[in-house]
């Protein structure tokens, strides 16, 4: 019994270092892969190139919005290594993969057998999880402190914890602040926990080092919010464009919101495209499992939940998108308790338990190990601009003029000066001519006589029936002829030469 103990458990290890170096490489596939920034991250790169540190900490350009920490690591890699997208993306890749550690290690102090594989092989496949450990945004590093702070909290729940124990917690809350937003509700809804957990158990004295911590946590959120917060909560952009993502209030007003956001957040984040409520019906039963056999890890993410919604409701936070993403590993670990259960259920069955985990593991895995492996093999590259400011440095005449749609602009200005190409004047659109696309034509109206006239279009904006795309070259299509037409395939950037002087 003893040697099938320890075959198991080693047999478990080397299944943990397979999966582990699998993560590592899908990683370092999309990393390497050096596709060109696409609009939403050429305008915090923009920010981060064109700034020095003290500037960091004002109003960012183009309506974004970062933690200051991320932003300044990332200011020290664009110092060192320059504004490559290697340079950019050495971060988010770091995190990525420390972050399957970290995910590993928590895994450990909950879940056993193949609900721990499961989960795990969930995290190291999970499509958004990947991408997101090579793009210029901060979204991989929420779900890297939030999995950070749940360990640390760990020791907190011990029978007797150390003074040391809560002088970690404080430090790495404070940390965390500054390097993931959503890392307000982590830390709310830890704090809470160890509210609930320090009163069941009438010990007053940690619960004071806590409510201390508390108040370090609190005026470190009160700074945040003076420097960065107020100004993102006051961006009228910001809240246009998450319109839809916020919880109904009451939350019975709306019930099809809630259909929605667990179809398309299981559907995209967790990338499992099918038997969304399913899936979602099995997270649920996972807490209820974990709520007898740990309460205090489930208290704590049922807070943390709790809280998120709650900000949501109240317009300070959408759950939608990669918002959410620093939620995934929590309901990955919920799923692993759920097969866990079914396995250790079925003990005396050893045929139909091993059957019935695989179906259920196979089940969950099948949608993120086909699109992970399918961008492995063919990775996506999507707003791909370098091509076409390659053949724009060659090809661009002295008097030529130029049009750059306004999803295309940010990535524009940031590859122009490695493009020589800083100095080339355009004429663009405006975010606000989409509400009235008349004020698209007036401005194409102004290159009317030009015989060489370039269009740049990128992140072409779509709604309802109106494409920008189409809508600007039916238009050009009559005022001219097109000439030339230059498309990298497989990418959504579109670069045209017209002739506009009949």
């Amino acid at each position: 019994m003893i040697n099938k103990v320890k075959a198991s458990l080693t047999g478990q290890k080397a299944a943990v270092g397979v999966l582990i170096l699998l993560g590592v490489v899908l990683r370092l596939r999309q990393y390497l892969t050096g596709r060109s920034l696409w609009t939403d991250e050429a305008m915090l790169a923009l920010n981060i190139v064109n700034r020095d540190f003290i500037g960091l900490f004002k109003p960012l350009d183009y309506d974004q919005g970062s933690p200051i920490g991320f932003l300044l690591v990332e200011k020290i890699a664009n110092s060192f290594f320059g504004r490559s997208e290697y340079a950019l993306r050495l971060v988010p890749l770091i995190v990525g993969i420390a972050s399957i550690w970290l995910f590993y290690l928590l895994l450990k102090r909950t879940t056993r057998g193949a609900g721990l594989l499961t989960a795990l092989a969930l995290f190291i496949l999970n499509p958004r999880l990947v991408y997101y450990s090579s793009e210029v945004k901060q979204y991989i590093l929420d779900v890297a402190v939030t999995l950070g702070l749940l360990l640390f909290a760990d020791r907190l729940f011990d029978p007797k914890p150390q003074k040391r124990d809560f002088l970690w917690m404080a430090l790495a809350g404070f940390a965390g602040i500054w390097f993931s937003q959503p890392a307000l509700f982590v830390l709310a809804g830890i704090g809470l926990a160890l509210v609930i957990f320090y009163l069941r158990k009438h010990d007053y004295s940690n619960l004071g080092y806590l409510i201390g911590i508390g108040f370090l946590w609190v005026a470190t959120i009160s700074l945040l919010y003076f420097l960065v917060l107020r100004n993102l909560q006051q961006n009228a952009f910001i809240r246009e464009y998450w319109q839809g993502a916020f919880l109904p209030f009451p939350p019975w007003s709306d019930i099809g919101w809630f259909k929605l956001s667990i179809n398309g957040i299981i559907a995209t984040q967790f990338g499992i495209p099918y038997g969304t409520y399913f899936v979602f019906a099995l997270m649920l039963l996972g807490w209820m499992i974990l709520w007898r056999r740990n309460q205090n890890y489930a208290i704590t993410l049922g807070l943390i939940f709790i809280i998120t919604l709650a900000a949501s409701a109240l317009q300070l936070y959408p759950v939608a998108e990669r918002m959410v993403l620093f939620l995934i590993p929590m309901g990955l670990l919920l799923l692993g308790k759920t097969v866990e259960a079914l396995y250790q259920s079925l003990q005396k069955r050893q045929v139909l338990r091993i059957i019935a985990t695989l179906i259920l593991s196979g089940y969950l895995l099948y949608g993120p190990l086909v699109t992970s492996t399918g961008y492995f093999i063919k990775p996506k590259y999507f707003e791909h601009i370098r091509p076409s400011m390659g053949f724009l440095q060659e090809s661009l005449r002295p008097g030529d003029s130029m049009y750059v749609s306004n999803g295309a602009v940010p990535a524009f200005e940031y590859y122009a000066p490695i493009y020589g190409l800083k100095d080339v004047e355009y004429i663009s659109s405006e975010r606000d001519d989409y509400k009235n696309p008349n004020n698209i034509l007036g401005k194409l109206e102004t290159l009317k006589g030009k015989p060489r006239v370039w269009i740049l279009m990128s992140h072409v904006y779509e709604k309802g029936d109106f494409n920008e795309k189409d809508f600007i070259l039916n238009y050009l299509n009559q005022m001219g002829e097109k000439k030339r037409e230059f498309r990298m395939p497989g990418t959504s950037v579109f670069l045209y030469l017209y002739d506009l002087e009949n």
